[in-house]
């Protein structure tokens, strides 16, 4: 009985289950603080007791605006909830927060102009002000899109500045994100943010806020305007036949700005009314692509974006037939193996070859231990003579790794695997694994993978103590990285591992030790 190995497996639970504690006292206090908030909101009124704001809604949206200057100061996504749980609000992308003093608003009007209105009327899904000391109305009202908001901002008289609408945000990640590792804050926290601006020129260019030193200025007919952030976001949609400043101001005190003012044509003179196009929403790409023009180039792909998008589209056609994300994973993952299979097989082979020289291989090199040049032109020899290859045994590790970097950018960006279940213990595929239970399978996978692989000749004893161990680490990793991943993994190691013992049997490999 190795000892060793016991006190290391101990430690190894013991770990486990303190991080399991840690991550359920958690989620426990982040519930019971949201229900406690949602109860507290869902009692106030459409129009606030002092008549400073008012909320209207749809089945999809929740917004509130402040009165006094018509901006729209918290929105909720009502179908993507903060928690998984019944009861919870939605998620946010207007609001702000007391203690972490962050802002993220939405404002419009007329240049040149400081508007005080007041509330005219209001319904479920409108709201009219005015300010009757200087003739302007605003009206802010839901599209027929459901996830876009027309805000019609009109001057009675005309006015000689240009109509303008923004999006005003401290730094920081925005709200509702969760940034602790029990809920994927390591993901969370790697997402990309900053502003992008879609014009004629160029179709997407980005700049992260803290590289946002000088104002940026883009004139163009159409394009759009965001803060890209993870899931959800604002962007500001032109219409086509208007053109468009899009501007991008460094802080000021602290407040970055982003958005556009309309130009008027040259004989124009005065400014009676625009209506502007906000979408608030999920970043859903086929969703945003219906909606403008490269707008679904908002949701970032990293450098691999070429095949994270084709996944993408792929496992969302395969979710349309199963009805399932976790199940469109497998399926997809298993696709995945059997279109590589050919070029997986050839360095399995390759493998199996190695593992059958491997007594020769033993016995050169006791014989040949004080003569490296002969056991080199010995080894290469054998190698030749049964038609092993050492380098081979990398060509099925080169052909999935793009793969899997794509699907790990691609995960990392995908709303629509927050809250996504597969059923069982896993409730939520955008978050590591509760119960540890997919790592502890991909360690078990890559413990029998090893036993599979030869070990390379003259090895470092240093160098196979480390190989020894890389299971160990890979669970780790796995344990604060998404479920959907851990999962796309175990099923691409455990058919990779059906693969090799097949081809092992083929070539004559031993195989049952």
């Amino acid at each position: 009985m190795n000892i060793r190995k016991i006190y290391v497996g101990l430690i190894a639970f013991l770990l486990m289950a303190m991080f399991y504690a840690w991550t359920s006292e958690t989620r426990a206090l982040s519930t019971s603080t949201q229900l406690a908030e949602a109860k507290s909101e869902n009692a106030l009124p459409a129009v606030s007791n002092n008549g400073d704001y008012v909320t209207i809604e749809n089945d999809l949206l929740k917004v509130r605006v402040a009165v006094s200057t018509g901006a729209i100061v918290e929105t909720r996504l009502k179908e993507y909830k903060v928690e998984n749980i019944e009861g919870s609000l939605g998620s946010r992308v207007f609001g702000s927060d007391e203690s972490s003093l962050f802002k993220y608003y939405f404002k419009s009007g007329f240049t040149g102009q400081d508007a005080n209105y007041e509330l005219d009327s209001y319904s479920d899904d409108f709201i009219v002000l005015i300010d009757k000391t200087r003739g302007l109305s605003k009206k802010i009202s839901f599209l027929p899109e459901t996830y876009e908001l027309s805000i019609a901002d009109s001057s009675l008289n005309g006015l000689s500045g240009k109509a303008y609408a923004s999006l005003y945000r401290t730094g920081g990640r925005s709200l509702d994100l969760k940034t602790n590792m029990a809920d994927g804050g390591f993901m969370n926290s790697s997402s990309y943010e900053g502003v992008a601006i879609s014009t004629q020129n160029d179709a997407y260019e980005t700049t992260r806020l803290r590289s946002l030193d000088e104002p940026i200025s883009e004139l163009s007919r159409s394009g759009w305007i965001a803060f890209i952030e993870k899931y959800f976001f604002a962007a500001l949609l032109g219409s086509e036949g208007v053109i468009y400043n899009y501007i991008a101001q460094p802080a000021n005190a602290g407040i970055y700005s982003m958005g556009y003012t309309v130009e008027k044509a040259e004989t124009q003179n005065l400014v009676y009314d625009h209506k502007h196009r906000l979408y608030i929403g999920p970043k859903i790409r086929k969703d945003l692509s219906e909606r403008a023009e490269n707008l679904e180039l908002s949701i970032d792909m990293g450098w691999f974006w070429f095949i994270s998008q084709p996944m993408v589209l792929f496992l969302d056609l395969i979710n349309g037939v199963v009805g399932s994300w976790g199940l469109s994973i497998i399926i997809f993952t298993i696709l995945l193996k059997l279109l590589l299979w050919p070029v997986t097989a050839k360095g399995y082979a390759s493998m199996a070859g190695m593992r059958k020289v491997a007594p020769e291989m033993k016995e050169l090199q006791e014989r040949y231990k004080n003569d490296r040049q002969k056991l080199g032109t010995e080894t290469m020899a054998l190698y030749k003579k049964h038609n092993a290859n050492p380098v081979g045994g990398c060509l099925p590790m080169l052909a999935q790794m793009p793969f899997f970097i794509g699907f790990f950018f691609a995960l990392r960006e995908m709303v629509e695997l927050r809250h996504a279940s597969l059923g069982f213990w896993l409730t939520d595929l955008s978050v590591p694994d509760p119960l540890f239970i997919l790592p502890i399978l991909f360690g078990m996978v890559m413990v029998l993978t090893q036993r599979l692989n030869p070990q390379p000749p003259m090895q470092d004893p240093t160098q196979a103590q480390v190989i020894k161990y890389m299971p160990v680490m890979f669970s780790a990793f796995f344990f604060v990285m998404p479920s959907a991943l851990a999962l796309y993994s175990v099923i691409n190691s455990g058919v990779s591992l059906i693969q090799q013992r097949l081809i092992y049997k083929k070539h004559g490999a031993v195989v049952d030790e």
